[in-house]
């Protein structure tokens, strides 16, 4: 059975593009070998992730190797369950800083920044990762 696990976490300091680049690389590389694909977003120190797999998988990589890394902390789950097709099948691991989230949202949004203003969101979000980082941003604030 596919399964969808969510946290939010907090970056214990300011992250740039290199950090960010070689976070990604490694998780690509680490998800390919476990089949694992999802989305990270990363916007004023806070990450918020989904990873979708093989339930045993997914739940080992977020509490033995995600849990354990240093450059984050204040994880919370936010959100488990079982599905039944995966969500971001075309990504190993997606990334969406506070520029980007724009492009794969097919417009509704331009950037992160708009999630905690509401600016432009005339139909619901459907999409289970931008419902959750819409939670997340609104109890940001």
């Amino acid at each position: 059975m596919l399964y969808q696990l969510a946290y939010v976490s907090s970056a214990r300091s300011p992250l740039g593009q290199e950090t960010l680049s070689d976070i990604l690389e490694v998780s690509q590389r680490n998800n390919a070998r476990d089949q694992i694909t999802g989305v990270l977003m990363y916007h004023d120190q806070l990450f918020f992730q989904v990873l979708e797999g093989e339930k045993a998988v997914v739940e080992d990589c977020y509490y033995r190797r995600i849990v354990h890394d240093h450059r984050h902390s204040n994880l919370s789950l936010t959100w488990s369950d079982g599905v039944e097709r995966r969500t971001f099948s075309d990504w190993l691991m997606g990334y969406a800083g506070p520029d980007e989230i724009g492009q794969f949202t097919r417009g509704k949004f331009h950037s992160l920044e708009e999630l905690k203003t509401d600016n432009g969101l005339n139909e619901p979000v459907k999409h289970v990762a931008l419902e959750l980082a819409l939670l997340m941003f609104r109890d940001s604030r």
